[in-house]
């Protein structure tokens, strides 16, 4: 009797752990998906207000990081992919005091851009900082032949 409560303990265990990791599986995924259409919903604002998607679009790319190091970091790996990056110190943030403001010159398609947010989610999360997303100027369909 004995041996099947301590069994009947361990299967309670193992159940708890699973479904914990399960439910942070699940947060995972619900904050990509989130970030993901956010993404798409950027866009597709930019569209309606008159812009071209496939020509090149001004974004600004904006983190936040708890130290200079983390956020040099991340300036240097966005440098080298051709991004203008500045870390300025911003001691009214509080805890993310560092902030990265990132440039590119490109086009905007859903796919590349929620990528490019997932990377810098990544960059951002695993240097205990804050990935707070891009904004971008409409760029106006100009009348040409193909159109």
């Amino acid at each position: 009797m004995n041996l099947s409560i301590e069994w009947l303990y361990a299967f309670a265990i193992i159940g708890g752990l699973i479904a914990a990791w399960r439910i942070w599986q699940n947060l995972q995924k619900l904050r990509q998906r989130q970030n993901d259409s956010w993404d798409a919903r950027l866009i597709d604002q930019l569209r309606k207000r008159g812009s071209d998607p496939f020509k090149p679009h001004d974004v600004d790319f904006f983190l936040a990081f708890p130290s200079p190091d983390a956020a040099m970091q991340v300036e240097n790996q966005l440098r080298a992919e051709g991004f203008d990056a500045e870390v300025r110190d911003a001691p009214d943030n509080g805890e993310l005091r560092y902030v990265l403001h990132a440039h590119k010159s490109m086009k905007l398609t859903v796919p590349d851009m929620q990528e490019l947010s997932r990377r810098l989610t990544d960059a951002a999360t695993t240097r205990g900082g804050r990935y707070d997303g891009w904004s971008a100027k409409p760029v106006a369909i100009t009348d040409s032949p193909l159109h």
